[in-house]
Formats: C-alpha cells, sequence, structure tokens
C-alpha cells in the first residue's frame, strides 16, 4: 500500500516518535494484548490468588490443560500473563534465569519488585533499539516482602505499577474498575478466588465452563499450586457465569 502524500511511517518503527509524541509499535502490542483472554491476580491476607481466561481448543482432540497462563517461577514468586503466549514463554524464562542467579549469590528467594524492573528494563529496550519489537505480553507478577504478598505489572513500555488487584488483556480497565469496586480490606483465599472468578467473567461477553480457567495460588516459600479443573469447577460451583460446554456437533 503506497503512502498518501505527506504521510510518515511513524508507525512502522519501533524507535520513532509521531509529532504527538507516541510510539504506535508500543500502543500496537497493547492492542494484541487486548485480543487474548482477561487475566486477573488478587492479593489475600497470606497470598496470592492468579485466574486467567484461556481460548478452549476447538479440536476434542487438543488437552486444554497444556494452555498455561500462570507461571512459577521461584518458591514464593509466581505470575500470569495475557498476550502473545510465544511471548510470554521468553519473559517467564527471563524471570527465572534472574531469581536462580539471585538466589546463587544471596541464598534467598528474589525480591519481586526487583525481578519487576529487571523486566521492565528488558521491555523497555525492545522499545528503543531497531530491528525489534515490542513483546505482546502484560504481565503480573506476584511475591511477598516480610510475609506480605504484593503484584507487579508490567507493560509492553516496561513501565512497572504495584498492585493489591488487577487484571490485564480483554476489558481490562471495566474488569479492574469492577475490582476496584468489589474489593476489601482483608480477604481469605476463598474470597479472593470468588473475587478473581468474578473479575474475569467480567471480561468475558458469555458464560464460560470451569475448564477455561486457570487458576493458581501463591503463598509464601511455597512453589505457585495450579488447581486442576476438578477443583475449579467444586470451588466455583453455583456461580451464575459458569456455563456448560457447547458441543459442536460434526454433520457426518
Amino acid at each position: 500500500m503506497e503512502m498518501q502524500p505527506g504521510q510518515m511511517a511513524y508507525d512502522r518503527a519501533s524507535t520513532v516518535f509521531s509529532p504527538d509524541g507516541r510510539l504506535f509499535q508500543v500502543e500496537y502490542a497493547l492492542q494484541a494484548i487486548q485480543m487474548g483472554g482477561t487475566a486477573v491476580a488478587v492479593t489475600y491476607d497470606t497470598g496470592i490468588v492468579f485466574v486467567a481466561y484461556r481460548n478452549l481448543p476447538v479440536s476434542s482432540l487438543a488437552e486444554a490443560s497444556s494452555i498455561e497462563k500462570s507461571f512459577a517461577i521461584d518458591s514464593g514468586l509466581g505470575c500470569v500473563t495475557a498476550g502473545l503466549i510465544a511471548d510470554s514463554r521468553v519473559l517467564v524464562e527471563f524471570l527465572r534465569v534472574e531469581a536462580q542467579r539471585h538466589r546463587i549469590a544471596y541464598s534467598e528467594s528474589a525480591p519481586f519488585a526487583m525481578l519487576g524492573h529487571s523486566l521492565g528494563t528488558l521491555l523497555q529496550q525492545f522499545t528503543q533499539f531497531g530491528g525489534t519489537r515490542p513483546f505482546a505480553v502484560s504481565l503480573l507478577l506476584g511475591g511477598f516482602t516480610n510475609g506480605r504478598p504484593g503484584l507487579v505489572e508490567l507493560d509492553p513500555s516496561g513501565a512497572t505499577i504495584g498492585w493489591k488487584a488487577y487484571a490485564i488483556g480483554r476489558n481490562r480497565r471495566a474488569v479492574a474498575d469492577y475490582l476496584e469496586e468489589k474489593i476489601g480490606e482483608h480477604r481469605d483465599e476463598a474470597a479472593a478466588f470468588e473475587l478473581a472468578v468474578q473479575a474475569v467473567a467480567e471480561g468475558s461477553p458469555s458464560p464460560f465452563p470451569p475448564e477455561a480457567l486457570d487458576v493458581a495460588i501463591l503463598e509464601p516459600e511455597s512453589e505457585l499450586r495450579r488447581l486442576t479443573p476438578a477443583d475449579i469447577a467444586k470451588r466455583a460451583q453455583g456461580m451464575p457465569f459458569i456455563g456448560t460446554p457447547e458441543r459442536k456437533t460434526s454433520g457426518r
């Protein structure tokens, strides 16, 4: 497609600002994240609940559990992602390596805020050099400081923000508004789970089966614990937005 006279290709390079100070490639990466499922993290008194919506495979031959949105980083460290799964794996591997470097050097788990800033630096570099593109991933990284849970959000620009609870992915603004309205001062694991699942439902256009949820729980000095579909179905029983999966019938 030919450019119109006077049109500048600001949106074709990640290193060129438009006249109004925008990096279009970063904005395009954010738009790609919006195309994916919603992911939510909610802290409670002693831990963090990660819940992500995943698009179930159309084929009955595929294993739905193979689609992962939550990842273990180290003891007491975990994350949930939204966006391109392949990009997510690269960032998760970076976090795991950095966490092990810190553990080898200091014989302790890496502070989650420090890991977040290290990853933010990597993300920012991919908006600064030619021949690269920003990662099309947003990520909620969770960990603990003196036993208290906390979250750091990272987006393709490399910005890092701390939260008690937050949402990334599809309809994240509406979901974040819902969390802000419903969250209280103190929550246990069951309340955090219910709030997180309800928030994910806010970002979904229709009811979904329990198999569509990737749920994981993080506690201090423990590996990320992922719930099985049976556990999720049991905990979510009676929630009105949990539907029955529709099976497509063959015409043969």
